[in-house]
């Protein structure tokens, strides 16, 4: 998710182009998919009768419920939280500083890399926390796509329903407890990280 989307956001922060909007929205599509009909796009794709299927045959992969599969369901759900706040951080970041490393000598990359993030750091940490309390708490794509093994793919959540269902509330509601309590902790250090009251994040 950072890996990706902070280039992503920065390149999509100081580019202006024919399609942006639709480009865009393509990125962003996740935010108002149902969370399982995202995971059912994502099992369209990657199943073992997807439209990639062969081609993942062909390396000998299978990824729908794996671990892998968690992580990517969780990633399609939560990096467009990244990649909107990454954006609107290096698009806050002053053009000109960006014109005058530039001028000095220093290739794209290195502008990027050591001008544009460290100058947005403080929205990125900030996205990188809203992103992962997205994460952790994503049940529909992930039970599409990645089931529930317990000890391999079942995550808090998807034990959260279960449990219900099987009505062991001590369980559920203790780990709804760990659940609140670790969103709060999230929501919080973003706000101090956007404050700049915490260490700023930087990707390496």
């Amino acid at each position: 998710m950072v890996l990706v989307g902070t280039p992503v956001g920065y390149w999509m922060a100081t580019h202006e182009f024919r399609g942006k909007a639709v480009l865009s929205t393509m990125f962003e599509l996740p935010l108002v998919l149902p969370p399982a009909v995202a995971g059912l796009g994502l099992f369209a794709a990657f199943g073992r009768t997807g439209m990639l299927s062969s081609e993942l045959d062909a390396l000998g992969l299978q990824l729908p419920f794996t671990p892998a599969a968690v992580v990517m369901a969780m990633t399609f759900v939560a990096g467009p939280f990244y990649l909107r706040q990454a954006e609107a951080a290096f698009s806050a970041v002053d053009r000109d500083l960006l014109a005058a490393a530039r001028t000095l000598g220093a290739g794209p990359a290195k502008v990027f890399l050591r001008v544009a993030v460290p100058l947005a750091s403080a929205g990125l940490g900030a996205g990188a926390a809203l992103g992962w309390a997205r994460a952790l708490g994503e049940f529909g794509a992930t039970i599409m796509f990645a089931g529930s093994l317990q000890g391999v793919t079942q995550t808090a959540p998807i034990a959260i329903y279960l449990g219900f269902e099987r009505g062991d509330f001590d369980h559920v509601y203790g780990l709804g407890a760990v659940l609140i309590a670790i969103s709060a902790a999230v929501l919080l250090a973003a706000k101090l990280i956007a404050r700049g009251r915490l260490p700023r994040f930087a990707p390496g």
